[in-house]
């Protein structure tokens, strides 16, 4: 058996750590690891429920079991939207430099130089998303 002693405060912080590492795990699709990780979290909940970390943490008598509070939830989606965010424009901009990078013969060029040209390509599609967003965004028909 293994005893851990937190604050509240690093209790939140894992809370939240195990939060949206469940969101990462299940987001599409069943981890293999899904039910061993929800006794995993059930069992952090109950412990974070009995130690008074009730504005995170709440008994659900329906479902049978501890629950992320609506308040709890909401931060957590802010910190997911921010990433999906962010995760977007990156992997347009690489995939877009890539993209033009082949096109243009990059798979001739050495190691170093691809990684040059690839450099330049990002930070082109960086300054054209970061200006105009999607707006100029369209797609061609083949």
């Amino acid at each position: 058996m293994i005893t851990l002693e937190l604050t509240e405060t690093q209790m939140q912080d894992l809370l939240q750590m195990v939060y949206l590492g469940e969101w990462m795990t299940q987001a599409y699709g069943n981890s293999e690891h899904a039910q061993d990780y929800e006794e995993l979290i059930q069992k952090l909940y109950a412990t974070a429920y009995n130690n008074g970390i009730e504005s995170d943490v709440e008994f659900d008598k329906k479902m049978g079991g501890y629950v992320p509070t609506n308040e709890f939830e909401s931060f957590c989606d802010d910190i997911i939207s921010q990433y999906d965010e962010h995760t977007f424009w990156e992997e347009l901009i690489m995939r877009m430099a890539t993209k033009e990078l082949q096109s243009q013969g990059g798979g001739q060029l050495s190691s170093a130089e691809y990684e040059k040209q690839l450099q330049k390509l990002i930070e082109k599609y960086e300054k054209e998303c970061n200006t105009c967003g999607i707006e100029n965004l369209s797609f061609s028909q083949k």
